[in-house]
């Protein structure tokens, strides 16, 4: 049996490639899937395919979807996590559907991503996106009716709320034949569904993913009205990731391209070193304090009352795991992202991620016949670099071995 794991967002090769690039995150595509495919046995005659994925492009998903049922093969999935918006259809592909006790599952109203709506648009290119985006539901819409023999009213009904649901629900429309029992504990038969209020109660981050955006640009207001006027859903507020100074990752729940600030929800609690010398506080979900690295103080304990015995034990204990380590730790410092590298991502996710970054990249070009900047007699004019792109071309220069 093969082995297929749907774990990442559902993208382009074009933003596969950017993703990995620039935030070291792999991503899935139609290429990688058919890869898979072409890799799998002609005798194995089954796929087992496991999911765990917030979903993601439309059109990449429906060409994995058509790619799996040409294979002649029985695919048998599971949601072993998160299984939202576009994932949900790949789900619907398969002759066998699973989740795991504690699975969620989202099913909603395409709708088309803010950023991608930069520039002037008149009456009729809004109608136009406004008709493209009903054709598109009413796509999803007729295929989850087939694949599950649900309602047509009821799975409307569910795609119109865009809220979350649990494994005893999917069951009940249809999205997943049985729940599977953990294997170490003894399985409890679920006699009912959650309520909304059960199920958000176990869940806090689902109210946090389908809350409204609280900023919006005038062009997305506009268009959100016309959405609006037309039945359409809403854009929902994403959370975005940076990363510590130990390599490690807090999740800030706010739109990116917005610093983190004291009263942001976040997590994990606890004291985190960022790559700028800064610390983050979160205690309770909340950032209850953003010190400065000067602010800083250490942790050293002036206490040396102990016991010498004591200590002295404790010391040769240390040095004795020290020396068991020290393999392991050379090998991590070569493969670790330095504290410029970890600084330098997260600036590009606070500026607003890869997006931002294709759009900040000048495509301007020096006149012929002009002279270099800067020098004697040039009509052009340096610009002076932002310190984003500076820190981004430090970088390049040393990943080749250039000296600044």
């Amino acid at each position: 049996m093969a082995i297929l794991k749907i774990y990442n967002p559902i993208i382009s090769d074009e933003e596969r490639l950017d993703l990995l690039w620039f935030c070291g995150i792999d991503g899935v595509s139609f290429s990688s899937v058919d890869e898979f495919i072409q890799s799998v046995a002609a005798e194995d005659d089954t796929i087992d395919l496991r999911i765990h994925c917030p979903g993601g492009d439309v059109t990449e998903g429906w060409a994995i979807v058509d790619k799996l049922r040409a294979t002649g093969k029985t695919i048998v999935a599971t949601v072993e996590g998160q299984c939202a918006s576009m994932a949900t259809i790949i789900l619907c592909a398969a002759s066998v559907r699973r989740a795991a006790p504690h699975a969620s599952l989202l099913i909603h109203d395409p709708y088309i991503p803010e950023y991608t709506l930069a520039g002037a648009y008149h009456a009729e290119d809004l109608e136009r996106i406004a008709n493209d985006l009903k054709v598109e539901r009413e796509k999803m819409l007729a295929f989850y009716v087939e694949r599950t023999g649900t309602d047509r009213d009821v799975l409307d009904a569910q795609m119109n709320a865009g809220t979350y649901f649990g494994p005893e629900k999917a069951k009940e429309l249809g999205f997943i034949h049985e729940i599977t029992p953990p294997k170490s504990a003894a399985a409890e038969k679920i006699d009912r569904a959650l309520s909304p209020e059960e199920w958000n109660a176990h869940n806090p981050k689902n109210q946090i993913t389908m809350s409204k955006e609280t900023k919006k640009s005038a062009i997305a207001q506009a268009f959100a009205a016309l959405g609006k006027a037309l039945g359409l859903g809403e854009t929902k507020v994403v959370a975005y990731d940076l990363n510590t100074a130990d390599g490690g990752t807090i999740t800030i729940e706010k739109e990116e391209g917005e610093d983190p600030a004291v009263g942001d929800k976040a997590s994990p609690d606890g004291e985190h070193k960022m790559p700028d010398g800064k610390t983050i506080v979160i205690e309770e979900g909340v950032i209850t304090e953003i010190r400065d690295a000067d602010d800083n103080s250490g942790d050293d304990n002036d206490d040396n009352d102990g016991d010498d015995d004591e200590t002295a034990k404790a010391l040769e204990q240390a040095n004795a795991r020290i020396a068991e380590l020290e393999a392991e730790l050379a090998t991590a410092k070569a493969a670790a992202k330095t504290p410029e590298d970890l600084e330098i991502l997260n600036l590009v996710t606070v500026a607003g991620g890869i997006k931002w970054l294709k759009s900040a990249k000048s495509n301007y070009k020096p006149a012929a016949g002009n002279k270099e900047p800067g020098k004697k007699g040039s009509d052009t004019t340096p610009v002076k670099k932002s310190l984003v792109a500076q820190r981004l071309e430090a970088l390049e220069k040393k990943n080749k071995g250039e000296e600044e």
